[in-house]
Formats: structure tokens, C-alpha cells, sequence
């Protein structure tokens, strides 16, 4: 079609599968209904056969034998359904069928709606087939409906959201145009204003058999006489039906507009718009479309509205980046294998990120929340209020020893307090961290006995989703979360919106969405669903708080939830399972499996460098090229097999600076091709380590290259304390610690906080693979006691630290190493190094991945607190033994030169 964006026209046949019956079918479901209600039965009375109404429609006057039954529909519905309230009543049923969902075609055509391929459906059906099919997916976000002459106002030929219009009228509304006189002719004012519509696009006809005055007259022929349709009309038929014969409407037409008339042989509705069109665009990368000129209209959800006052530079593009490869690696959308800021552009308009404002485009509601680096400066409002209440032994329990704490009004009562600010994602991975505490173990007895937790995990996930997601973001109200010892109870500002309303009927929320065979689906804040179900926070839109129940259940807790009286607010509560523990011994009875939220010591790499260069060399080894390259400026590589590798763009350099490199040499080739070659991963992971190397001196610490650890070294001080963000609160911790003789104050050594490190592939993955432990020196800077002899001691004092300190230490290094960074960080590079322009960007997250599992794989026998301690004091009395001894042996030995330069060659 020339990347002309087409105009589609559905009829009849586009609903069938979706239980909507044709022309022929409804008339004789008419004749029932019209019979039954003259005899005085149920038109649901199975006991009906068609040899009960179908006489009776026979001998009507107007019945006209020569006819077939879909060519008798107006007549039909003028004499059967001639009251408003009749029409009414029989279409409402008819377009609604039970249990019916929208079928496989309306699905895929929301998926091309979302994509910006079309932009305008016009439809001579009543049924509700595309806009259930748009709730349910999430896609297009916003699909504007044109049903009533008060709704024209709205329609504009160049959309900047898809626009779907009646051209019959609503049957809601009483506007619908079913009779005989009524369906020969179209409304004037909405003719006029499709006509430029179907002057400038080529029109798609699916499901239409072309048989109404109206639309044929009005639309196609007196366009056809005004020299229009340049750019085609594409009338689709079932391959069996090619031949014809056609409506004389539909043969006349193509003969007024001759070759800008093709008959296109399909398989069906469903096919064409799931496999003949989607999946072959997806398949060959067709990239989403949106009119830059589109306009928008009143009416939009709170999400899409752009904020006049706001920038998009103020979106954290390594944030957005990340999100967006993301988003489209999970609903298969064509993206650049190098991001670049054409896709980003596109994809933030696609995803109703930013809208366009007088001229300029700004961040809409939703893009400013995900994005931003604090929304919370301009929306105090997107926020969360945690708090914890209850005895104060449970709160030190489940929050550390040195929380602070408020009396509350309960007798005996403390409360904690958190509030929680930041970006919706940074705002779940808090509030996920914050329950994680809570979510209390216990040993439950048995034959075996195991440790298990109060509450399922992902039920906790499904809950602070749904608040996030799905609350009113212009009520000047804070989502509050309440922890009790044995509940969770989240409220978010916003009840029921209409569309979920009139899924629920009369029924408690609760009941409906425990006996609803398919999902309930609605959104108030459509694009930030779909940001959040493609970046994996959201697994099937609209199974939320099904998969919180069920998962609640098996777990043997209970679950309510619903909205308010006034339907203002939304609230949730996960009681915790019931089973009485034994404060003393911690101890329950068993009675369901259990899982348990577990964090990794691994930091994502979200955005790995691209390219690899190298170039040919003579030398065999780092060490011999370094020093044949002494003088001339060279980056971090490494040698191997004749080559010269190096993540550093060495044509740039090349240009720019005076290196051993010979540009005719240097080859360029992406980083998956790399890996691919024989021992190519080895030769990666050392490259990757290099830029490790660079980030950790950034940060000013000690660095033992051969064992790829870092340390803090001490200051004029004995003992070094670092502070950073906690979980809850800044903290500090002791990172170098001078251990003294037992009988006096002489410091004989001290105990480095350190952190091993490495980078490691999982999969197409790849992750820095963090190992906190303890490095001990004579001097607090580079003078180590013994290694060999150490290493197993520090294995030993590293056991000791149990999964709680573990987790905090992997904290703190994370801490480190990101700059507390609160969305996606950069490897850095030191302020003197002047090859940092050609090194190349990589980006981390400041999280580490959380998984559940059964515990009961992971069960582990308690340890007394008394052989710990023994222990300790052993390692203690073993390290001072050492740090006395002479060990000239080691002086100067660091993994690197005593002058505390790095190697030249770490093979």
C-alpha cells in the first residue's frame, strides 16, 4: 500500500467467531425472540424448536420467500423489534454473549491497533467485540469510540489515538439504525467527516457483504463518483466466495473505480488479521508507526495526560533504555540490535510515554512516573507510606536491633515508619525488600522438621502491584501499607472503575473475581500496565488478585480485599497463616508447603558493549606487548593468538592518539560474535574484568587483581567507618577494624571488609557475581599477612556470617559500587584516565534478583550461638599468631607491583 496507513471497514462476518451471529442467523433469532414474547414463553426455553417460530415468521406479510434470511434483516428488525425498548433489549443480549471472549482475529487486530499500522476502524456491527478485546489486552492503551452524534466531536482524520466508529449508531444509546427506512442512509454530518478519511487511505473491507443503501450509497459510490479511492479499496472474501456473486452495490463499485477495486481471497477473519497480517509484520520487523501531526481528544486516562509544565529530559535514559529493550524482547517487538534514539522516540510515543503539546512533545503521567528520577517532587502523592506496628521484641526481630521506634496507641505497642519515594519500579523493589523482613520464618515440626514463612511471596508481589498499577494518581493520597504481626493490609486511592464495575454487577468484588471463569479486566492506568507486564512485573493482565487468592490458599492463609463504601479506596489484607508459633522455640506445626524469597549476590549487566575491536600483533603475551608498546598510548586488551583485543574502540584512538595500532589492522566485530569464537568467552570475561578494574578505583579502594577482590585500606585512623542507604535508614558500617594483642593495645593486624568479584554468562545473561569476605594486612593498606596461609582462615571467618549479615554486606558493596544509585548505573572511569571517551558504556542495575523457592529443599540445621562464638575466637587467636610471625616472603606481593600500579599482563 506504499506506507499509505489504511482505513479498515468491519462487518457481520468479522464477529462470528466471537459469538456474534451474521445477518442470516440474527433474523431467525429474532423471529424466536419476537415469537416467544407473543406466546408467552422464555426465549431461553430450551424446549423451542424451529418448527415453532419459523411457520409463524412464513406467514408474516412482509416475509418475502425470493430472499434470503440476511437480506430480509431490516424488514425484519423494523417488524419484529419496532419498539426502541425491544431493540434494545434483544441486541443488548445478542452482542453480549456469555463466556464468549473476542476471538483470536480481534486480539491480533488490538496488537496492530497498539502498533499504529491503523489508526481507523469504521464498523457497521453493534457488538463490543474490539473494545472487550482492547480491555482485555491492554493494547491499544486508549481506543476512542465514536457511537452517537454527541461523540463526532471527537472523530478526527488524523488520530493520534486509534479511533473506532459506529456507523450504525448504539444500540445503548438508541441511536442504533436497524429498520428499513433508517439504513438508507448514513447520519450527513458523520458522512462528512469520514469523507477525507476514505479520500486519502485505501480502505480494507473484512466481514462486509456490501448489501446496505446506506453505506454503499453514502460512503463508496458517491466517493467513487468524485474521482476518490487513489489509493484502493481492498474488499476481502472468503477464497470460496471469489467468484461471487457479489452485491449489486459492491459490483457497481468496482466498476466506477476499476483497478482501485481488488478482491482479496482470505481464509476467514481470524486468519487474516493473526497470521496473514500480524505475525508476517512482526516477522519481518515492522517498526510502530504514529502520525507525529495526530491529535488527541478529551477523555483520555489520567496516565496519558501529558504535563505541560515538564520535560522529557528530565527521564532517566539509562532507565528508559533498559525498560524499553525489555518491553520489547517480551511482547516480540522489532528493535535495533544497537538502541538508538530513532527506536527510543518511537517507542516512548508508542507507549504513551510522551504526548505531544502545543508543538513540543512532554512527558505524559505515566512516563514521568516510571522515568523520573523522584516523581514525588512534582506528585507528593506517588508515594508510599509504610508503617509497622507492634510489640517492640517483634519489630527488633524483624527490623534490626537498633530500629528506631515510636510508642503507639496500643498498650505495649511501637510503631516503624518508612515512607517511599522514587520511581514505580524503585517503589516495588522497596516495598518487596521491606516485606521480605516481615514475612517471619518459623520451624514447622514434623517427622523432618523445616523452616517456612508466613506468607507466599508472590501473593505479596500481586498485592503491592495491584497498588502501584492500578491506583488514582490524581487523588492527593499516599498508598499506605500496614504491617501486623499476622497481617498485611495495603490500601491504594481509587475503588472500581467503570469498566470493572459493569463486570462486577451486583455481586462483592470478591465473589466475582472467585467465580469468574475468565479474568476481570480493566485499567485506569493503561500505559503503566503494559510498561510494567512487559517489563516482567505483571505476569497476565488482568490474574492479579486471582493469582494473590490462589497462591494465598495454598499457603493456608486468608485473603480479602474490595473497595470502599464510597468506592474511593481499594484495600487488600493477606493474613498471615494461622498456625500458633511458640515465641520461645519458634516452632509450629506443619501444615502446607512453604516458600521463601531468597536474594542473589549478583548484579545485572543491562547493557553490555557492543562491539570488540582488535588488531594484529607480534607479541605473545600482555606482558611482551605492554612493554614493546612502552610509551605509546595503549588500552586495556589482551593478546591471544596473534591478536590484539580490547573494548576500547581502537579505530577512534587510532585517529586521535599516537598508539602501536596500525588503523589498516584494527577489525571491528559485535560482542556475540566474539563469544561465539573458540575460547572467545575467556578472552570477554578478561576485558569485562578490565573495566571492573577502573569502576573499583573509582571508588577509591584497594584492589588485588589476581584474586579480583577490593578492599577499603584505613585512614589516619585505626579503623575506618563507611555510611550509606540502608534498606530502612542510612547506616554505617566498619570497614576496617584494628585487631590489638590480647593483653594489650597494640594493634598486630587488621580486618578488611573485602568484596570478591568476577562476571559470569547465564544463559544470554550476564551478571557480576559479588562475594563478600575478608582481607587482613599488617598496616591496614597493601601489606597482607600471609594469603596462602590466610585464605583458609578468611574462608572460615566469612562462614560465620549467616544469611541475614550476608545479605547486608552484599547491600553495602552494592551500595559501593553503584553510588547509591537509584535506577540503572555506568561502569566510571577515573577523572585522569584519558581513554575513558573510548571505552564503552555499560550499564548495571542497582538491584540484585529475588526468587522463591520451597524451603524444604533448603532446610538447615541450627547452630548454637555459644560454638559460634567459640569458633570466632579461635579464627581470632590463629590470625594473631600469624600477623607475629615474620613474612618477608609476601612483601610487596598484591597481585600487582609494590608501588601499587596495575600489572601489565594478568593472564
Amino acid at each position: 500500500m506504499d506506507n499509505a496507513e489504511p482505513v479498515l471497514l468491519l462487518g457481520a462476518g468479522a464477529s462470528i467467531t466471537s459469538g456474534i451471529p451474521a445477518a442470516g442467523k440474527t433474523v431467525e433469532k429474532v423471529a424466536r425472540w419476537a415469537w416467544c414474547k407473543e406466546n408467552g414463553r422464555h426465549p431461553d426455553d430450551f424446549t423451542i424448536r424451529r418448527s415453532d417460530y419459523w411457520p409463524w415468521l412464513t406467514a408474516q406479510p412482509w416475509y418475502k420467500p425470493d430472499l434470503s434470511p440476511a437480506d430480509l434483516y431490516p424488514e425484519a428488525i423494523d417488524n419484529l423489534l419496532g419498539v426502541k425498548s425491544d431493540r434494545r433489549e434483544f441486541f443488548e443480549k445478542l452482542i453480549n454473549p456469555p463466556e464468549v471472549p473476542p476471538s483470536r482475529g480481534y486480539v491480533a487486530l488490538t496488537q496492530i491497533l497498539h502498533q499504529g499500522w491503523i489508526s481507523s476502524v469504521l464498523t457497521t456491527n453493534f457488538d463490543r467485540c474490539l473494545e472487550r478485546a482492547a480491555i482485555q489486552q491492554n493494547r491499544p492503551h486508549r481506543l476512542v469510540s465514536i457511537s452517537t452524534p454527541a461523540d463526532y466531536v471527537m472523530f478526527n482524520s488524523a488520530p493520534h489515538d486509534p479511533q473506532l466508529v459506529f456507523l450504525h449508531g448504539s444500540v445503548k444509546h438508541y441511536t442504533d439504525k436497524n429498520l428499513t427506512d433508517e439504513v438508507q442512509s448514513l447520519d450527513p454530518l458523520l458522512v462528512e467527516r469520514l469523507r477525507p478519511l476514505l479520500r486519502d487511505h485505501p480502505i480494507i473491507a473484512v466481514g462486509y457483504r456490501g448489501a446496505e443503501a446506506s453505506v454503499m450509497n453514502d460512503l463508496f459510490l458517491a466517493q467513487a463518483k468524485t474521482g476518490g479511492f487513489l489509493h484502493g479499496v481492498y474488499w476481502c472474501v472468503l477464497g470460496n466466495d471469489l467468484a461471487g456473486p457479489h452485491s449489486p452495490w459492491v459490483e457497481q463499485l468496482a466498476g466506477a473505480i476499476g483497478s482501485n477495486f481488488q478482491l482479496v481471497p482470505i481464509r476467514g477473519f481470524d486468519d487474516l488479521f493473526e497470521k496473514d497480517l500480524l505475525a508476517s509484520m512482526v516477522a519481518a520487523g515492522a517498526r510502530p508507526t504514529r502520525r507525529p501531526s495526530g491529535h488527541s481528544v478529551g477523555g483520555m486516562p489520567a496516565d496519558m495526560r501529558p504535563l505541560d509544565g515538564l520535560d522529557v529530559s528530565g527521564f532517566e535514559q539509562p532507565l528508559l533504555q533498559a525498560r524499553l529493550r525489555q518491553y520489547a524482547d517480551r511482547t516480540d517487538l522489532w528493535r535495533p540490535g544497537d538502541v538508538d534514539a530513532a527506536w527510543i522516540e518511537e517507542m516512548t510515543d508508542r507507549l504513551d510515554l510522551v504526548r505531544p503539546v502545543g508543538g513540543r512533545v512532554a512527558p505524559t503521567l505515566a512516563g514521568w512516573l516510571l522515568f523520573s528520577r523522584n516523581p514525588s517532587a512534582e506528585f507528593p502523592q506517588a508515594r508510599v507510606e509504610f508503617r509497622a506496628t507492634g510489640p517492640g521484641h517483634w519489630l527488633r526481630g524483624r527490623f534490626g536491633q537498633d530500629v528506631e521506634l515510636e510508642p503507639a496507641a496500643r498498650t505495649s505497642a511501637f510503631t516503624v515508619r518508612q515512607t517511599i519515594t522514587g520511581n514505580l519500579w524503585s517503589q516495588l523493589d522497596d516495598l518487596i525488600d521491606l516485606l521480605a523482613l516481615v514475612n517471619f520464618q518459623f520451624r514447622l515440626k514434623a517427622e523432618v522438621s523445616r523452616t517456612v514463612n508466613a506468607y507466599n511471596a508472590i501473593a505479596i508481589k500481586e498485592m503491592l502491584v495491584n497498588a502501584i498499577v492500578h491506583r488514582d494518581y490524581d487523588r492527593d493520597e499516599a498508598v499506605q501499607v500496614v504491617v501486623e504481626p499476622k497481617s498485611i493490609t495495603v490500601t491504594s486511592p481509587g475503588g472500581l472503575i467503570e469498566e470493572i464495575a459493569a463486570q462486577v454487577g451486583e455481586q462483592s468484588f470478591q465473589n466475582a473475581i472467585a467465580e469468574r471463569t475468565s479474568p476481570i479486566k480493566g485499567y485506569r492506568n493503561p500505559a503503566i500496565s503494559d510498561l510494567f507486564y512487559g517489563g516482567g512485573q505483571m505476569d497476565r493482565r488482568g490474574s492479579g488478585l486471582s493469582d494473590m487468592v490462589l497462591a494465598t490458599v495454598n499457603n493456608n492463609g486468608s485473603v480479602s480485599f474490595g473497595p470502599s463504601a464510597d468506592n474511593t479506596r481499594f484495600t487488600v489484607t493477606i493474613e498471615a497463616r494461622p498456625e500458633a508459633v511458640d515465641e520461645i522455640t519458634n516452632t509450629a506445626l506443619p501444615i502446607a508447603e512453604e516458600t521463601v524469597r531468597y536474594s542473589s549476590n549478583l548484579i545485572p549487566i543491562e547493557t553490555m558493549p557492543a562491539k570488540v575491536w582488535h588488531s594484529a600483533t607480534s607479541a605473545g603475551s600482555n606482558r611482551s606487548f605492554y612493554r614493546a608498546a612502552e610509551g605509546l598510548t595503549v588500552p586495556p586488551g589482551h593478546v591471544s593468538d596473534g591478536r590484539f583485543y580490547s573494548l576500547y574502540d581502537l579505530e577512534e584512538l587510532a585517529e586521535a592518539m599516537v598508539t602501536p595500532f596500525d588503523p589498516g589492522e584494527i577489525e571491528a566485530l559485535g560482542f556475540d560474535e566474539l563469544i561465539a569464537l573458540p575460547g572467545g568467552e575467556s578472552i570477554a570475561l578478561k576485558l569485562l574484568h578490565d573495566l571492573l578494574f577502573e569502576h573499583l578505583k573509582t571508588k577509591g579502594l584497594q584492589i588485588e587483581y589476581d584474586r579480583r577482590r577490593a578492599y577499603f585500606a584505613r585512614g589516619d585512623e585505626p579503623e575506618l567507618k563507611v555510611s550509606y542507604q540502608g534498606r530502612l535508614r542510612k547506616a554505617t558500617r566498619t570497614v576496617v577494624k584494628a585487631r590489638t594483642k590480647r593483653e594489650s593495645d597494640d594493634i598486630v593486624y587488621y580486618e578488611h571488609k573485602a568484596v570478591s568479584f568476577s562476571v559470569m554468562r547465564f544463559g544470554g545473561d550476564w551478571a557480576v557475581v559479588l562475594t563478600p569476605g575478608y582481607a587482613f594486612t599488617r598496616d591496614g593498606v597493601r601489606n597482607p599477612i600471609s594469603r596462602e596461609r590466610t585464605n583458609a582462615l578468611s574462608t572460615r571467618r566469612a562462614a560465620r556470617d549467616f544469611n541475614p549479615s550476608v545479605l547486608q554486606d552484599v547491600s553495602f558493596w552494592l551500595a559501593i559500587l553503584s553510588g547509591e544509585a537509584e535506577g540503572l548505573f555506568a561502569l566510571e572511569h577515573r577523572p585522569e584516565n584519558d581513554l575513558a571517551r573510548f571505552a564503552p558504556s555499560v550499564l548495571l542495575s542497582h538491584r540484585t534478583p529475588t526468587i522463591s523457592f520451597n524451603v524444604s529443599a533448603f532446610d538447615e540445621l541450627a547452630q548454637r550461638d555459644t560454638e559460634i562464638d567459640e569458633d570466632l575466637q579461635k579464627l581470632e587467636a590463629e590470625l594473631e599468631a600469624l600477623a607475629l610471625e615474620p613474612d618477608e616472603e609476601d612483601l610487596g606481593r598484591n597481585g600487582d607491583d609494590p608501588e601499587g600500579g596495575e600489572p601489565d599482563n594478568v593472564d
